[in-house]
């Protein structure tokens, strides 16, 4: 601070800075369109639809969650 303090931040044990970050996915126009077609019709996709909606875009069922 102004005063020349020093002050010690403290971050939570969850964080862990020495990872490395995930890559983002990149998704295609034909995924990103399929994608908010689903989203419009159900909020939460699930189960086989999820299963079924990750197979023909060929991401993985968390990509799709």
């Amino acid at each position: 601070d102004a005063k020349g303090t020093i002050r010690e931040i403290v971050l939570p044990k969850g964080l862990d800075l020495d990872r490395p970050k995930r890559t983002r996915t990149s998704f295609t126009a034909e995924q990103l369109y399929r994608l908010e077609l689903e989203f419009q019709r159900c909020q939460y996709v699930v189960g086989r639809e999820r299963t079924e909606l990750a197979r023909q875009l060929n991401l993985s069922e968390t990509q799709v969650k």
